[in-house]
């Protein structure tokens, strides 16, 4: 199953703080590397799934401070 990213800041069904187009601006901007070129090989799909996964990474993550928007 495709995964959907929804990048809408305080959306109750949001599930990626970047949107596909953002992430790939961001990912312009680095200097080649495996990684850089995975992502450029990857799906749509497979690039959703490393965005959801990422964010759902941070959400878990313990920070000092407390959350703002």
């Amino acid at each position: 199953m495709a995964i959907t990213l929804v990048a809408t800041p305080g959306a109750a069904d949001a599930n990626t703080y970047l949107t596909l187009s953002d992430a790939q601006d961001i990912i312009d901007g680095l200097v080649e590397n495996d990684d850089v070129v995975a992502w450029g090989t990857a799906t749509t799909d497979q690039k959703n799934r490393a965005l959801y996964t990422a964010t759902q990474r941070l959400d878990r993550e313990r920070y000092l401070g407390a959350r703002a928007t």
